[in-house]
This record gives structure tokens, sequence and C-alpha cells, in this order.
């Protein structure tokens, strides 16, 4: 803090620097100013906190000083030292806001007590202008301070409850430390992108359907697409939280356009908080397909509990050998869809169908002659094969990018592939025709007699032999694996005649069709 003296007589202005213990009083500095212009420029090129002024001086007296002091520096506190005793004098400094009047000759402790005075009605004055600066910005920023209390209690898992109340508490939200919470996560999973953020509608419409239980309500979002609400009272939770955010989330679609999910925990102490957003964010993560939909709590033990069907990928790993990629593909979006609508579809379920589906990709790709091995590094982000279970549509992207590939692709190896490979091909892009050797040798512009010995040294079986394997194998595939009737999976490995077709898989596989379903199930 600083301070001003100025007295046109050079004595009087040294001896009040010399007479009062400005150390004591924790002053920084003392300015000397011996005119009121030399104090004009101190004032200007200085921050005084403190004036000590003469009122008769030549040229102007220090009220028309102060005056232009005061427009110029509203916060600076004057106090006039001066030798005349008339009451106008003393009038006008008061009703120029002067803090203190003292009659020279004046004693140095007189002075110094008046300037510790003075000091003090700073200090005080800064305060005040503190608590209302504090809560101006409170008013401006009280989203941002309830969003950062709220998520910095969240995040931090060593941060105590009562903490957060303490928080709460001092952005003006009294919260009883024996409140019971429930937490609600909300998340928008379809939305108009050009319209402007709907964090404040969605509140007032969360708040006008709690208002009938009287319950507290802390609304925050968390990202563009998350909101958390914490809702709260001190007496009987008795709201039914599954009607209310089911009909939250119709008003929200009829009003604002939007579909939402919502995460509903139990209800508990402070205590709970964290754990219980824990637990909602698990559930989000599940829902995978992004259904709109209220979830509970029990719907983790739901999933936890769920049974997993998939269709046969051999299937579509043969089709794709086949070159039937069209098929393939509205194969799998019409399951996709189909358990979408059934409600099963999680991240778990997801994980599964991932893996498998990677699985049948790599296989059909390999039988192809087709080079994968970079293309999930090269031309897909890696990151995003290997998350695609995290979401429906990612999972569809991953699924369309891995078919147009062999779409792309497929044929631009055949030309390198071996007799043997080629027969083989023929064979499993056939497997539903009745076919003979020589249809095969044939097909690949070889004598029939040549293809057999060809295929007997290089594989070690008959051509006749491998054609009646590979079909014993995908029939056996096909009964374990499906519901499909015994007389429709002949007919899809080429046998017309259902009894032939029993007789033929007897002598392969030691059972007829209807016993190796009841050993394979």
């Amino acid at each position: 803090m600083n301070v001003l003296v100025v007295d046109d007589q050079y004595d009087v202005v040294q001896g009040v620097i010399a007479g009062v213990n400005w150390q004591e009083l924790r002053i920084d500095h003392v300015y000397p100013a011996y005119g009121p212009d030399e104090a004009r420029m101190l004032l200007t090129n200085h921050q005084v906190h403190i004036m000590l002024c003469d009122i008769e001086m030549p040229l102007e007296n220090g009220l028309e000083l102060f005056k232009w002091a005061k427009a110029q520096f509203p916060a600076i506190e004057c106090i006039f030292l001066s030798s005349y005793s008339e009451f106008e004098y003393a009038q006008e400094a008061i009703q120029l806001g002067s803090f203190d009047y003292i009659l020279q000759p004046a004693r140095y402790e007189d002075i110094q007590a008046s300037v510790e005075r003075a000091i003090h009605k700073i200090h005080a004055n800064t305060h005040v202008q503190q608590i209302y600066e504090y809560g101006a910005y409170w008013r401006q920023n009280e989203e941002l301070l309830l969003e950062n209390c709220v998520r910095s209690f969240m995040l931090d898992s060593g941060k105590h409850p009562q903490l957060l109340l303490r928080d709460l508490s001092n952005i003006q939200i009294s919260v009883s430390s024996h409140a019971k919470f429930a937490t609600i996560l909300i998340q928008l999973t379809k939305s108009d992108p050009n319209k402007e953020p709907i964090k404040y509608e969605m509140r007032s419409i969360l708040s006008k359907l709690v208002e009938p239980y009287h319950l507290g309500l802390l609304f925050v979002q968390l990202d563009q697409v998350n909101y958390l609400a914490l809702l709260y009272t001190d007496g009987a939770f008795d709201a039914p939280l599954p009607d209310v955010m089911k009909q939250f989330i119709d008003t929200a679609q009829n009003e604002l356009g939007c579909s939402a999910a919502c995460y509903i925990s139990d209800i508990g102490e402070p205590e709970k908080l964290r754990l219980h957003y824990k637990a909602l964010c698990h559930m989000r993560q599940q829902n995978v397909a992004l259904y709109s939909k209220v979830f509970t709590m029990q719907h983790l033990e739901k999933i936890k509990d769920s049974s997993y069907s998939f269709p046969s990928m051999q299937n579509w790993s043969m089709l794709i050998g086949h070159s039937s990629v069209k098929t393939v593909r509205e194969q799998i979006h019409s399951y996709l869809h189909q358990q979408k609508q059934l409600g099963i579809i999680s991240a778990e379920f997801l994980a599964r169908f991932h893996q498998d589906y990677i699985q049948i990709f790599l296989t059909a790709a390999n039988q192809l002659k087709l080079e994968v091995n970079d293309i999930f590094f090269e031309q897909y982000p890696y990151a995003d094969y290997i998350e695609a279970y995290t979401s429906l549509e990612k999972m569809i992207e991953l699924i369309n990018f891995t078919l147009d590939y062999i779409e792309e692709h497929i044929g631009k190896g055949q030309h390198t592939l071996s007799p043997i490979d080629r027969a083989i091909d023929y064979i499993n892009q056939n497997i539903e025709k009745n076919f003979s050797r020589a249809e095969v040798a044939e097909a690949i512009y070889l004598n029939p007699e040549y293809l057999s010995r060809l295929f007997k040294r290089e594989k070690g079986v008959s051509l006749n032999d491998f054609i009646i394997t590979r079909k014993m194998e995908i029939s056996k595939s096909l009964l374990t694996s499906t519901n499909i009737p015994v007389h429709l999976i002949a007919s899809k490995v080429g046998y017309s005649n259902f009894s032939y077709f029993s007789q033929v898989f007897k002598k392969h596989c030691g059972l007829t069709p209807l016993e190796y379903r009841q050993h394979g199930s």
C-alpha cells in the first residue's frame, strides 16, 4: 500500500514522512509532492491508496486536487492536513468524500492513527468488493461452477462426499449430509446436429416432472451427448423414477426432436454417488445399439445372465467363398437388425459377434487367396477395428468395409491358382450342385484322368472322395449349428435323393444324419 504527502512547505512534507511509523502501518512507499502539478504526476505514474494533503497551496488548493484525484481514482482515500479551521473548508472536504480532516499543528501519533483507520476502511471496501465480484461471477458462471464441482467429485476417487456437499454450499446450493440421492445418466442417442444445445430445455422438462415429488435437482452437462442429473431429498424418496424418466424420454422426443437413453441408479446416501455413477457408465457402455429407453440397475444382472445364440457363420464363410458377398451382407444386416428389435444387443453380445465375424472373414479371405494381413493397419483404422464391438454402428461399418474389400479383390488372385486350388474353388462354389469329377475338370480346362491323378498325388485322396468329404463336412456343420430340416440340408449339398444322402452320410460318419444331430446337440 502506498501514500502520497502533498504540501507546498518542504519541512511539513519531510516532517510527516519522518514522524509517522510507516513500517508499523505496513506502508510500502511514501511519495513526497510539493505542489498540485507534482502530485498529479505521481498519482498518474504510481498507485496511491491514501493522500495526505494540505488545503491552502499556491495556484490551486488541495480541495481542487482531491476533486480531480477522486474522478481519476475513485478508490483513493484523502486525509486533509490544514491550519485553517473554517467550517466551509471542512464542509466541502466532507462533501467531496474525504476520509478525515486534521487541524495543524497535529501530533504525528494522530496522523498515524488516522492513516491506520483509512487503511482499515480500504481493506473493508476491498473485502466487500471481492464479495460483490464473487457474487457477480457466481451469477454469470453458475452452470460452469456446478459442473466443475460435480465433475471433479465423480472423477476423483479420493474425494470425500462431504467435500462435495461443502463445495455445493460454497456455490449457494444447500444439500443435507443426510440427503438421499438418485443418480441418473442421460445419453442423447439421436439429435439434430443443426440445433443449438438443449441442456436448459432438458433440465426444464425434468424439473417439471420431479416437482410433484419435492425433489432437489442438480443438472450437469458432461459432454455433447451425456448429461448427469442428481435428484435428492431429506424425506422419503417415493418418486417412480422409471416412469418419470420414460415420460422424460417421450417429452424430449416430442418437444425437442431428440432420442435419449436414461440410466437410473438405486437410491443411496452421498457415499454411494460415485459407485452408482460408475455403474451407470457401465450400463451406458452396454447400450451399443443406442436403445432409447430407461435402464435400471437390474439391467446389469440381466446382461450377466443373458445367453447368446449366433447364426452359423460357417455358412457365411462358405457363401463368401462362393462369391456370394451380397447375400452375406444382406443376411448379416438382417440378423443384426432382428437382434436389435429383440432388444438383446449388448457390448458383450457384440464383442462375441465381432470375434466370430473376424474369424470367418479371415478364413474366407484365405480361401480366396487374398492378402489381408495389413488392411487393419493401412486401410482401416486399427483403433476402429479393435473397438468395433463398442457400437452397433461401428460394427456395421467394419462389416461393410471387409465385404467391400472382398468384392473389390475377389478374383484378382484367381489366375495364379494351381489346378488343384482351382478345382477346390470350383467345388466350394458349386457345393449345392450334383456334379461329377468330369464337370470339375471341364470347368478348369483339364482332362478328367489327368486331374484325378494330379489330385491324388497332391492331396492323397481321390477327387471323388474329396468332393464327398467336403459335402459331408458342410452337412455336419449345418446339422449341429442350425435347425434346417435334414432333407433341405441334403439338397444344399447337392443330394436330391434323401435316402441316398443318408446312406452316404452314415458310411462317411458312422451315424445317420438324425443320429448325428441328436448326438451333436
